[in-house]
């Protein structure tokens, strides 16, 4: 059982973090930046410390966060960041284990209430499933709140990262090694860009379907393929790359599997301690390049792009009629036939055609849809031409 005292006394170290790290982001802040504050969790079979990641700054954004390793630490960091962030980033991804809900005095000690959070309180022992973006949304305002797929972006990267240094996926063989989720999107990403993975996970039988299954949905043309090797080394073996990703500090690349890659091959720790002391020692002594996967790259793209898309769907999504059976659409939606497509239906400044009613333009437009558009132009005072036929 655990000791409320302690746990409370361990939280309250772990707020004090959050403070200091708060005033760290405060002190590096410059008029205008935005700030983007992720909250995630990380795979493992037992619950780890929470932490604080770096401090990433990007043109006229700075982007922060933590990792939890349970609803409670995430509840804490959320409230006390909540006046201070632009945006939060909330991992939607469920990888913490379950776990018995704290006490009703923990919740009290940082003015939480217990009853307004947990959801599977009815359960024989009282237990947590783990998924701290139910439990943050409670409170949250739902306007600054950004879901995010962590695993997703750490994928994004590293595939960004072999596309820059290699420049071509064709005939490059990469060895997963650990092919859970991460693995498997991975692998699937470098197969279906030309490369030839090979696979490696302890269930055999699940191995074999992961590879049978990236085999099946690869595009028809795509020669690249997945195979599945029991043996970790054979896995290896005259690979160009060997990624790593297991869970959280576990050791899955040893020396052995080094010893047996390219000459001048690269490891990749994307689990953050999948590879054994012997074997980095080992890999540096072959002149073999290591990296540890950084998702830099993949979050400040998937910032621009979320923020893109907030506003779109916030400010342009929509139809509005304006006389008689003029309507114009915009934002993606789906527009009935003869509804005219312009970039915002609020105040649109382009044209683009008018909807066939089955999500494409119609491409030969009769004099008849002409006026339409031009009644559209003028009633905007849009300065646009449309010829009578058009792709």
């Amino acid at each position: 059982m655990v000791n409320n005292d302690k746990e409370i006394a361990r939280l309250k170290e772990w707020k004090n973090v959050v403070k200091t790290y708060s005033l760290k982001i405060s002190k590096i802040l410059k008029k205008n930046q935005t700030v983007f504050y992720s909250i995630s969790s990380v795979s493992s079979d037992k619950k780890i410390n929470p932490y604080t990641t770096p401090i990433r700054l990007s043109g006229n954004k700075v982007i922060a966060g933590c990792i939890v390793g349970s609803q409670i630490e995430a509840l804490i960091v959320a409230n006390y960041v909540e006046s201070s962030i632009d945006y939060l980033l909330l991992d939607v991804e469920k990888k913490i284990p379950i776990q018995n809900i704290p006490h009703e005095e923990v919740f009290l000690a940082f003015n939480l209430k217990k009853a307004l959070y947990i959801e599977n309180s009815k359960t024989a022992s009282g237990v947590e499933f783990g998924n701290i973006s139910s439990a943050v949304r409670k409170t949250f305002p739902s306007q600054k709140i950004i879901s995010y797929k962590p695993n997703d972006l750490t994928i994004d990267s590293i595939w960004f990262f072999l596309s820059h240094k290699f420049g071509n996926f064709a005939n490059l063989k990469i060895a997963i090694i650990g092919s859970g989720n991460i693995g498997f999107k991975l692998a699937l990403k470098l197969v279906e860009s030309g490369a030839y993975v090979n696979l490696n996970r302890r269930d055999k039988v699940l191995g074999l379907q992961l590879a049978s299954t990236i085999n099946s949905i690869k595009p028809k043309n795509t020669l690249a393929n997945a195979e599945y090797y029991e043996d970790p080394v054979r896995t290896c073996t005259l690979c160009d790359v060997v990624i790593g990703t297991g869970k959280t500090d576990i050791l899955i690349i040893n020396e052995r599997m080094v010893s047996v890659m390219a000459k001048g091959g690269t490891l990749i720790d994307c689990g953050k301690g999948n590879i054994t002391e012997g074997a980095i020692n080992y890999a540096y002594e072959l002149g073999l390049k290591i990296f540890r996967s950084d998702v830099t790259s993949g979050i400040i793209s998937f910032v621009d792009q979320a923020i893109m898309i907030k506003k779109i769907i916030n400010n342009k999504t929509g139809r509005k009629l304006l006389k008689d059976d003029m309507y114009i659409v915009s934002g993606g939606v789906y527009g009935r036939y003869g509804d005219v497509i312009v970039d915002d239906f609020d105040a649109p400044e382009t044209i683009y055609g008018m909807a066939d009613g089955r999500g494409q333009l119609i491409e030969k437009l009769t004099n008849l849809q002409l006026k339409k558009i031009k009644d559209v132009s003028n009633y905007f005072n849009i300065n646009q031409q449309f010829s009578k036929t058009y792709k």
